[in-house]
């Protein structure tokens, strides 16, 4: 039995599209996965000082949350001043992996859109970029949906937004 840890491990051994689309299935299909990760409570407990409950309320949002860049940052976070230097990193580096994973599914063009596993994917690969949202807009093109945003900067970026419905 394949287990999310392995197909988590699997990617980040041979990042790819046949180890990235088997990753992203198992998490779509989690009985609690969903398109708008609400991580509210969870920046509250961050910002009391709470960060061992910080860690435990960011694991049971897994493994609807995983490879989740902003979950994984806060997990990082909670773990490194827990004193969990270790888990912390491990944590940073399945962000940075599923950053690079986001990126490597287009090139953000209306043609070649990225695609995301939930909304809030969107803003962290923009705050990666340093951009900065201003406008947000759903196209309909080719049978699929499109977020286009347009940042501060006028660039416009592209995320495939069909199975964000």
């Amino acid at each position: 039995m394949t287990t999310y840890a392995d197909l988590v491990t699997a990617y980040l051994d041979d990042p790819g599209p046949e180890t990235l689309a088997p990753l992203r299935r198992a998490v779509r299909n989690s009985a609690n996965f969903t398109i708008d990760l609400d991580l509210g409570s969870i920046d509250k407990l961050l910002a009391e000082g709470a960060y061992a409950e910080a860690a435990t309320a960011l694991r049971a949002l897994m493994p609807g949350a995983i490879f989740s860049p902003s979950a994984h940052l806060r997990l990082a976070a909670a773990l490194e001043r827990s004193g969990e230097e270790r888990s912390a990193a491990r944590e940073r580096q399945v962000a940075s992996a599923a950053l690079r994973s986001i990126r490597a599914t287009g090139d953000g063009s209306a043609e070649h859109p990225w695609t995301v596993l939930r909304v809030n994917d969107e803003y962290d690969l923009l705050r990666a970029l340093d951009k900065v949202p201003g406008r947000q807009d759903l196209l309909e093109a080719d049978g699929r949906r499109i977020d286009r945003h347009t940042c501060t900067d006028g660039t416009l970026v592209h995320f495939d937004a069909t199975t964000l419905v």
